[in-house]
């Protein structure tokens, strides 16, 4: 019995208090970056002066989600070596928990936004953009510039969403 070491009530907590596992976070970050690299180059299309404005916003919010992504991924690692290194209360490791949880909410949203950015930026290239998908109305630009991956116009939305 000499030889055998028994885990102490804090090593027992440290190791039940891995919420995030290491390889969990490559996968959600891989999966938020997968969207990034699967969409194919663009063929040359004719777009409607219209929505070339919107288009370039589009594009520049695309390319600036991986960098976000990748900086999410390292402020994780970050806290999860943090969390796991430091000696302290169940605040402490609570409020690690608590960073960790916002990171991988924040990682899914921007891969959300990134399948919304690439939808719209297919929708105009195949000329849908800018048409209700329910009732088949233009969508007023005012929206569009305020979100421009919106799908349906403000009737039709607050219908969906039962508002």
């Amino acid at each position: 019995m000499a030889g055998s070491k028994k885990k102490t009530t804090t090593q027992k907590n440290r190791a039940a208090k891995k919420p995030i596992k290491k390889n969990a976070i490559k996968k959600i970050s891989q999966k938020a970056l997968r969207v990034v690299v699967s969409r194919a180059v663009p063929k040359k299309i004719r777009v409607s002066p219209v929505f070339q404005p919107l288009l370039a916003k589009l594009q520049r919010r695309r390319n600036d989600i991986p960098g976000q992504v990748n900086h999410l991924e390292q402020d994780l690692r970050e806290d999860i070596a943090d969390n796991q290194n430091m000696p302290g209360d169940s605040a402490d490791h609570g409020s690690g928990e608590l960073n960790q949880h916002l990171s991988v909410t924040l990682m899914e949203n921007d891969r959300i936004e990134l399948e919304r950015i690439d939808r719209a930026i297919l929708r105009i290239e195949s000329g849908a953009y800018g048409k209700c998908e329910t009732c088949e109305k233009v969508i007023p630009m005012p929206r569009l510039k305020a979100i421009p991956w919106a799908t349906r116009c403000i009737s039709c939305q607050s219908r969906m969403e039962g508002v």
